[in-house]
């Protein structure tokens, strides 16, 4: 059983960015911001099953905090992260309408015939760091992802 999170390195070249079964399907995210002056960086990421035998649905990402949720729902701390399902950069305007926290729903990969290894389902992460922060706080940050998995 294994979705992973990929980055698109150049056309049709992936790296693997985040493995799942570390945490119990939660996915560290590893990104790098200015925290003297604060940042926003978003990311273009990649779902995709690495197992054959194995098709998936009901598929959700949530951005997680392993210690305090302040540290993904920018309550308190300044720190915040959205996620936007697809490829198209969400504009700032996009980005507003999004809450801060919320799980984003991807599509089914595979069928009841095909565990679908080939399909890279694209989303967006913002990742928003309050200037002054300590890069400790974003240590214990992961993409949660649930599911149903099937055998093929």
């Amino acid at each position: 059983m294994s979705l992973d999170i990929y980055r698109n390195l150049s056309a049709g070249v992936y790296s693997l960015y985040a493995e799942y079964g570390i945490n119990d399907g939660r996915l560290p995210v590893t990104t790098t911001h200015d925290g003297v002056l604060g940042e926003v960086v978003e990311v273009l990421l990649y779902l995709r099953n690495d197992d054959p035998s194995e098709y998936y649905d009901y598929i959700t990402i949530t951005p997680v905090s392993l210690v305090a949720p302040s540290l993904v729902d920018n309550v308190s701390t300044g720190f915040g992260i959205k996620l936007s399902p697809g490829e198209t950069q969400p504009t700032e305007a996009d980005w507003t309408a999004v809450d801060y926290a919320a799980s984003i729903d991807m599509t089914d990969i595979g069928s009841a015939g095909s565990g679908d290894t080939s399909s890279y389902l694209p989303f967006w992460a913002r990742f928003e760091v309050p200037a002054g922060a300590n890069a400790d706080n974003k240590d214990t940050v992961v993409l949660e992802i649930s599911f149903t998995s099937h055998p093929v």
